[in-house]
């Protein structure tokens, strides 16, 4: 076998490769991906490890500062009195060295004014008065100030209590840079974020990449889980890991209880998993590759045999039998290949038995023509059964000492005609017995019809009596002059297309029993109308007759031909609602009278419609009285817009109308109710229905 992709066609081979693929390959790339993941990890612990101690040393850090800001303000105190007014001294000694801490330092006495005594301090910013216990207590304490759209504004006060001085505050506000370390002196670790939240959980800093909002709104992940000093969050799409420091630093300062936040993109920490991240899918594609090679060398033998094998499967699958398998390869390969042409053979005999069986119930179940069903499935049976000889005979209706049988002898498969044979009582009930399935029969045993139709030659038979209407009068006869015995799958094939033949018989003979029972209706109801009427007894009956010939001349189709017949018996039903004295009267009819006889073809279509197997006919009972140059009733439809039925049938009623006896007159003779009829064309008559009409009335002359 060539080397290449080809070889994994072949299920073997590719079971190789699997198996290598199975206990080298996913080993491999699984312990290199636990690998890479347990270094990921490692990372992910070292940087909330590391985090963790950096906002323990940040706070310190931060804890230093505000001691400073609080010495700073208390060497301002000491140098100044609430009654001073004049810090140019202030100035000199404090105003470069705070610069960088204070932007600006004020002055407030006890349910006084605020005033700024160094730099540039906004006075407005604190409420005022300040609280008893804020500037009571020897603690220093901090304050801050929101306004929307800006930064927060830290101030730092610190309360003077000098004996025999009246207590004041020195509050100043804090550079935000220098305090929290984001400024020329930093205290942040390198691509360390800082976001810091009061009591309430309202932010009130965050460098550029911090996280913002409420910190109770912060979607946090707790690494480790039930660790309440790091997690981490989600910030535009991007991870970051975050560590946590409560300030309580109530000891030494007034009520500061901030939350202090520092995060670092998890995109910084796994940088150095970068380049191995990006050579790991070339690394696993190398070994891939590795592996097919390998497993090309060891698929050397065995996959042709198995290639004809799958061929040959494709070929079952498209119900082509007809090409063997043939291996010599010695081994069980060649044993499987044997198995396989046995199956296949099987499998064709088993395809050829369905298929016949389903044109048989084709045939069955989509035709009510009883000879069409019997004849095709004789024909289907002597396929199926390869019998010489199949017959189908029932009892006769007229006598029961005959049977009706159709016959299909040798290779001959036209339709059967049916032929009448005598029987005697023993015959028939060894022939249509009630209480078997099969019956055996040899024409040595009985000298009946069969041994004519076996031209006295000696067959077996086998007899499917069929039960019809619960009543045993017919039977199915398979022939054979050989000794060959069906088996049972056979026999249950032959009994199960026995049982759909009674079926479609059965089927049949309702159908026409319901024909029957509609055309009686009809029929019934047409002899209705007319026996209102003496003058009218039989003219739907000629109607519909006429009707019907001059449809075939036209050549109609069938379909369209059955409904003419049945329009023209019911043609007139609407005169049900029409008083016996008008249609009886012997004289000219009033105008009023002569709108009530044209009301019929309404009252017929209202009688009908309520029908559904005659809404087919409804068009010829409205319009057989409307005229072709649109002068008829009772819509004065006109040409095309008439049904070509009802077109057929006006000529019909006209002419058997004229030639009828009436009231008022006598029937006319024919050449003068012809003339009549011709005098019509184009006005009262479609012209191509008037030839036709002629044709049919030349043919009864």
């Amino acid at each position: 076998m060539e080397l290449g992709t080809s070889f994994l066609k072949s299920k073997l081979a590719r079971r190789f490769v699997t198996l290598f693929i199975l206990c080298a390959f996913i080993p491999t790339v699984a312990l290199i991906v636990l690998s890479y993941r347990q270094v990921v990890r490692q990372l992910e612990e070292q940087s909330f490890i590391r985090l963790k101690r950096e906002v323990k040393a940040y706070s310190l850090s931060l804890y230093d500062r505000m001691i400073r800001i609080d010495n700073e303000l208390q060497s301002i105190g000491r140098l100044i009195s609430p009654y001073q007014q004049d810090f140019t001294l202030l100035h000199q000694q404090f105003g470069d060295a705070t610069a960088e801490i204070f932007p600006g330092v004020g002055l407030y006495e006890k349910n006084s004014t605020m005033r700024s005594i160094l730099g540039s301090f906004d006075a407005d910013s604190i409420n005022m008065p300040l609280p008893e216990d804020t500037i009571n207590s020897s603690k220093p304490f901090i304050y801050t100030f929101s306004k929307d759209g800006e930064s927060t504004r830290f101030y730092f006060g610190t309360n003077i209590l000098r004996p025999g001085v009246v207590p004041f505050s020195v509050i100043a506000e804090v550079n935000s840079e220098y305090l929290w370390g984001i400024g020329p002196s930093p205290l942040l670790p390198p691509m360390t974020e800082l976001s810091v939240y009061d009591k309430s959980g309202t932010n009130i800093l965050t460098s550029e990449n911090g996280p913002t909002g409420n910190y109770g709104d912060l979607d946090k992940t707790l690494r480790p889980e039930g660790s309440l000093h790091v997690f981490q969050f989600e910030k535009n799409g991007e991870t970051y890991h975050a560590g946590i420091s409560n300030l309580f630093f109530e000891s030494r300062f007034q009520k500061v209880d901030w939350t202090i936040v520092l995060s670092t993109a998890r995109r910084d920490i796994m940088s150095s998993m970068d380049n191995f991240k990006n050579t790991f899918p070339f690394i696993i594609l190398l070994f891939l590759l590795l592996i097919i090679y390998l497993s090309v060398l060891f698929i050397r033998k065995g996959l042709d045999p198995l290639e004809q094998l799958k061929q040959a499967t494709k070929r079952i699958a498209r119900k082509d039998f007809s090409k063997p398998v043939h291996i010599e390869s010695n081994d069980e390969f060649e044993e499987l290949g044997n198995s396989f042409n046995t199956m296949a053979a099987k499998l064709d005999n088993q395809f050829n038995a369905l298929t016949v069986l389903g044109e048989i119930d084709r045939a069955i179940l989509s035709s009510l023509d009883r000879k069409n069903i019997i004849s095709t499935t004789l024909q289907r049976l002597k396929t199926f059964f390869r019998c010489e000889i199949a017959v189908y005979a029932k009892i006769a209706e007229s006598s029961e000492e005959h049977v009706k049988v159709y016959t299909m002898v040798g290779r001959r498969m036209s339709d059967p005609e049916a032929r009448h044979y005598p029987i005697t009582r023993v015959e028939r009930e060894r022939l249509f017995n009630t209480e078997e399935q099969f019956v055996l029969i040899s024409t040595d045993d009985l000298h009946t019809f069969l041994n004519e139709i076996a031209e006295n030659r000696k067959i077996n038979f086998i007899g499917l009596p069929l039960s019809v209407d619960n009543k045993m009068t017919r039977v199915l006869l398979l022939g054979r002059s050989d000794s060959y015995v069906y088996n049972e799958d056979e026999l249950a094939q032959a009994r199960k297309i026995a049982n759909q033949l009674a079926i479609g018989i059965a089927n049949s003979k309702l159908l026409e029993d319901l024909e029957k029972l509609a055309k009686g209706t009809i029929e019934a109801l047409a002899r209705t109308v007319d026996a209102k009427s003496k003058w009218t007894s039989g003219h739907s009956e000629r109607v519909s007759a006429l009707s019907g010939k001059i449809g075939r001349i036209m050549n109609l189709p069938e379909k369209l031909i059955e409904t003419l017949v049945r329009g023209g018996l019911l043609h007139d039903i609407g005169k049900i609602g029409i008083p016996i004295s008008i249609l009886d009267k012997p004289s000219k009819l009033t105008d009023k009278e002569y709108a009530e006889i044209k009301y019929h073809p309404t009252i017929g279509a209202k009688i009908l419609e309520p029908i559904e197997a005659y809404q087919d006919i409804l068009p010829l009972v409205k319009q057989h009285h409307e005229k072709f140059d649109g002068t008829g009733y009772p819509a004065g439809l006109k040409g095309e817009e008439i049904d070509i039925r009802a077109r057929i049938m006006a000529v019909a009623d006209v002419w058997d109308a004229v030639v009828s006896d009436r009231p008022y007159r006598d029937g006319w003779i024919a050449e003068k109710a012809r003339n009549l009829i011709i005098d019509g064309k184009g006005t009262h008559f479609d012209p191509d229905v008037i030839n036709a009409f002629l044709t049919v009335i030349a043919e009864e002359a």
